[in-house]
C-alpha cells in the first residue's frame, strides 16, 4: 500500500512533471490498452509520461513510465521513478 491519489503531488511537481487532467491516446498511447482503475493520473514532463493508477483510495496499482510498468513495491522507490532516479 501507497498512499493515493493527491499524497504526492508535492513530489511530482518538484520534480517537474505537469498533470494532464484530460489524457488522451494521442498523448498516452498506453492508456488504449488499459483497463479500468478505480484513479488514474497522468503527467508529462520533457517529453516523458507519468501514469499512476490506484485500485482504490491508498492502493497504489501501476505506475508506468513512458509506457513501461515500474515495480514500486515502497515509498522510496516510488519516489525514486518520480524524482527520474529509476528510467
Amino acid at each position: 500500500m501507497i498512499a493515493g491519489p493527491g499524497f504526492w503531488d508535492a513530489e511530482i511537481s518538484a520534480a517537474g512533471w505537469r498533470r494532464v487532467l484530460n489524457p488522451g491516446v494521442a498523448d498516452f498511447p498506453e492508456l488504449a490498452a488499459r483497463g479500468q482503475a478505480w484513479g488514474r493520473n497522468a503527467y508529462l514532463r520533457d517529453g516523458r509520461r507519468l501514469v499512476m493508477e490506484w485500485s482504490d483510495m491508498v492502493t497504489l496499482a501501476a505506475v508506468l513510465l513512458d509506457g513501461l510498468p515500474r515495480p514500486v513495491s515502497t515509498e522510496i522507490e516510488l519516489a525514486a521513478v518520480i524524482r527520474g532516479d529509476r528510467v
